[in-house]
């Protein structure tokens, strides 16, 4: 999964030489160029968070941002959502006759996401992103500002000398604000009738209480700030200017305590407050349904998750029928480990219970889980030239979920390395209760977030400098979740299950797990399921950690439609492949394959299958030409 909040999760590989108009920048620009230009200045001016992910210089993003946090207000919002509608307009005003073969590609990625934006627009409530997409509740358990701004001020914020020091403390006090905008926002929402169900409310109330239980001097704004600035002093050699550095330090950190203790942490106060005091207002019903307009907002949410015009109907009967299909094979498998009695779910739930496949809950248990994952991915990295053509010069680093994190955060996701390589691709996982990350799954889960996952995917896309900024600030759910699902099944099919059928049971029950999604999420929001319909569901087919179930369904919950994209995503890029090697035989190359599917960063579906069906001629003619060159 890609990390949270659009301003992080964005695949962005963003070079100052590579803005707007690639290795033409110095011929004047055709007006297709100066549109590209406009609208990435104006997004990136609108988000400081993305162009500080992006490390753009200021003129590309239309001045300083680094001092400043995305205004979260009504105000900006509704300005977010006239622009959306304004963009798809111009783009379409444009004359398509002058546009080069490369021109036409970056229209055609636009032209979905724009549109599929726009239709996004049209809903008066919940959170709206430019690039990224539609929630209906602003206060939640996965990306609202008091989850996300610790993580992007410790990650993103780089402090270096005095002026950086004083750009976070700026930013810090611009913390209190975000969550004050927010909660505004979910007052104002809830006039409307438009609320998460009770249960969700429960889960906000316990994570903004678990914040406030902290003093200022332990949260993670303060005690990643001093690292920092810990850092700088421990960097100089020179004893008196180091003494002069560690007293000025002092100094900011102070600053950086009170403005916690004065307006940080009393703006997470007014959001529980809030939050309590809304929650008898709340019904457990799980469906966006019962929103103002709800269906149709389930319907934009679905084509700007899965870039396809599947209806919810089609959708649920994919999942089923992958899950009857995943069912067969998991009996077997569970057959060949001696298991054979009662249903698949059953028999899965008896593994993941099973302490032989579980890691210690203890200190030294995380660090042998760090160690085995960073063994798997060294393997993969060993053998990945055999099936690409091009790796990403990006480093790789495993994690813990921050621990302020854990409880509304999902099981492992992906954050993109930083442009000028300070920053390496992160691998979270979340280590909340090793109950939950077996060594049946864990694995698969490898495969997905890092390696061949999302780090090959996102890290590669960084690194294209000849494709627009714009195209590179646009992050397509269905094509990264269905890669990063696809790379778990190119895992298995490179036999790095081979000797390991737990593993091997484990990546089945990730197959699963993605065609449940389809069933759950087109259960809950247009089938009229309960929140404890889905959990029993997915509990007696997958038969996982209770706690993982809930996790995930009420993820689904605050996200409709962005979990149907794994599946219908690994679907396209196996069936092309499929179709891929049908044509060409002999002459199919897998390494040629996927630079097609990963050199031109992120697209919707439609246009990968535009890009994989022009890649098949030129394979064949690159196969005659070495034919007759030997």
């Amino acid at each position: 999964m890609k990390p949270i909040r659009w301003a992080l999760s964005i695949a962005l590989g963003l070079t100052l030489a590579a803005s707007a108009c690639g290795p033409r920048q110095a011929q004047p620009m055709t007006a297709f160029e100066g549109k590209l230009s406009d609208w990435t200045r104006e997004i990136l001016s609108d988000s400081p968070e993305t162009a500080s992910v992006a490390g753009v210089q200021n003129d590309v993003a239309g001045g300083d941002y680094s001092d400043r946090l995305d205004d979260r207000s009504s105000i900006a919002v509704e300005a977010r959502r006239s622009a959306a509608l304004r963009r798809i307009a111009e783009l379409r005003g444009l004359n398509q006759r002058r546009l080069t073969d490369e021109e036409r590609l970056t229209y055609a990625v636009l032209q979905d996401q724009f549109a599929n934006t726009a239709g996004g627009a049209a809903f008066n409530y919940g959170e709206f992103t430019p690039l990224g997409g539609i929630h209906p509740y602003v206060l939640n358990q996965m990306d609202s500002a008091f989850i996300t701004l610790p993580t992007f001020l410790d990650d993103r914020h780089d402090v270096t000398d005095a002026a950086s020091a004083e750009a976070y403390l700026t930013r810090l006090r611009a913390v209190a604000t975000a969550v004050d905008q927010e909660t505004e926002r979910a007052r104002a929402d809830a006039a409307l009738g438009v609320r998460p169900p009770g249960f969700i409310m429960d889960t906000v109330a316990g994570m903004l209480e678990s914040v406030l239980r902290d003093p200022p001097v332990a949260q993670i704004y303060f005690t990643g700030f001093k690292r920092k600035l810990d850092a700088i002093a421990a960097a100089e050699t020179n004893p008196q200017r180091r003494a002069t550095i560690e007293r000025d330090n002092q100094v900011l950190l102070a600053r950086a305590e009170a403005i916690v203790r004065e307006h940080v942490l009393p703006a997470h106060q007014r959001a529980l407050a809030f939050v309590r005091s809304d929650r008898g207002n709340a019904s457990d019903d799980a469906s966006v349904a019962r929103l103002p307009r709800g269906p149709e907002f389930y319907a934009a949410a679905l084509k700007i998750e899965t870039t396809t015009d599947l209806t919810p109907d089609q959708i649920h009967r994919i999942g089923l029928d992958r899950v009857a299909a995943l069912n067969r094979e998991l009996d077997i498998a569970l057959r060949r480990l001696g298991m054979t009695e009662g249903p698949v779910g059953q028999r899965l739930a008896q593994m993941t219970a099973d302490p032989r496949y579980q890691y210690e809950d203890s200190d030294a248990g995380r660090a042998q889980l760090i160690t085995d994952v960073q063994a798997r991915v060294n393997r993969v990295l060993e053998r990945a030239p055999q099936w690409f053509g091009r790796l990403p010069q990006a480093r790789l680093e495993v994690r813990r979920v921050p621990v302020f994190a854990e409880a509304g955060s999902p099981g492992a996701y992906y954050n993109a390395p930083s442009l000028d390589g300070s920053s390496p691709g992160v691998y979270f996982i979340n280590m909340r209760n090793l109950a939950e990350m077996t060594r049946i799954d864990l694995p698969t889960q490898d495969f997905h977030e890092a390696v061949p996952g999302h780090h090959f995917q996102i890290a590669l896309a960084q690194e294209l400098t000849d494709t627009p900024l714009l195209r590179r600030l646009i992050s397509f759910n269905a094509y990264a979740e269905g890669w990063g699902l696809y790379a778990e099944q190119l895992a298995d099919e490179q036999g790095f299950h081979e000797g390991d059928l737990a593993g091997r049971i484990g990546y089945l029950r990730w197959q699963l797990w993605r065609a449940v999604r389809l069933v759950v999420d087109t259960g809950l929001h247009s089938k009229n399921w309960t929140r404890q319909q889905a959990i029993d569901y997915v509990s007696q087919t997958t038969g996982d950690a209770p706690g993982v179930v809930v996790t995930e369904v009420d993820r689904y919950i605050v996200w409709p439609g962005q979990a149907c994209g794994y599946e219908l995503g690994r679907r396209e890029i196996a069936s092309l492949r499929e179709e891929a090697r049908n044509e060409l035989g002999s002459d199919f190359d897998l390494r040629g394959f996927h630079d097609a599917v990963l050199l031109q960063g992120e697209v919707p579906l439609s246009v990968l299958d535009t890009l994989v069906h022009n890649w098949i001629p030129e394979q064949r003619r690159l196969a005659d030409r070495e034919r007759r060159r030997r």
